[in-house]
């Protein structure tokens, strides 16, 4: 698995690499035809998708090396996920839903805990054709349920446990694209499991995919 996980990096690493370098190649062997401004803007992209990567590479590595349990706080994540919609409104031009979202408290790390919402918020827009729903609620038993859904083409049923493995990438609509390397997802399935909780992928009223995690009863 390490072998693999190393093997996958170094590849997911090289494409990024390879275009800049093809860029500036080009850049220095005809200087009279280059264009600064278009230069820069690949670099930048192509290096803030490698920045995303090593990031992400970093935090999957700090969660198999962690032994002990993660910080804990009462987290009003109701407040994460508007403030994730927020974002999303500003970023596409997609219909953002949280008109299911109410009170939700989960005991765990606020940082860990908004990267996940992001992570599947931007996963689900990605994939989106035109809305993404956001649903929270605090059960009479103590536990929160948090759903996001979209209403692109949804996932096999076949393919709804390797979705949360590191760098798969299903085929058709959700092959690579928009920079995705593939970590996001095991990134979630590792923090809602530190968290204690579960997550699922099922069909949801949308008609495309809908990520369901439930966290345990706080203190």
């Amino acid at each position: 698995r390490q072998r693999r996980f190393v093997g996958d990096a170094s590849h997911e690493l090289r494409s990024p690499l390879a275009n800049i370098r093809q860029h500036a190649e080009v850049a220095l062997a005809h200087p009279e035809r280059t264009d600064t401004a278009k230069l820069a803007r690949t670099v930048l992209t192509e290096g803030t998708r490698m920045q995303r990567l090593v990031e992400d590479l970093l935090r999957l590595a700090r969660a198999d090396e962690r032994t002990g349990p993660v910080r804990r706080a009462l987290v009003d994540l109701d407040d994460v996920v508007f403030e994730v919609a927020a974002d999303l409104r500003q970023s596409s031009a997609l219909r953002i839903d949280t008109t299911a979202v109410s009170a939700g408290r989960v005991s765990g790390d606020q940082t860990e805990l908004q990267r996940m919402v992001q992570n599947l918020a931007e996963n689900a827009a990605r994939h989106a054709r035109a809305t993404v729903g956001f649903v929270l609620r605090e059960d009479p038993s103590g536990t929160t349920t948090l759903s996001v859904e979209d209403d692109g083409p949804g996932i096999a049923e076949a393919d709804r446990q390797r979705i949360f493995e590191r760098f798969v990438r299903l085929d058709g609509a959700r092959a690579r694209d928009a920079g995705g390397s593939g970590l996001g997802l095991a990134i979630v399935a590792e923090i809602v499991t530190a968290h204690g909780g579960t997550i699922t992928v099922g069909t949801g009223p949308l008609g495309g995919a809908r990520f369901e995690v439930v966290f345990p009863r706080h203190a």
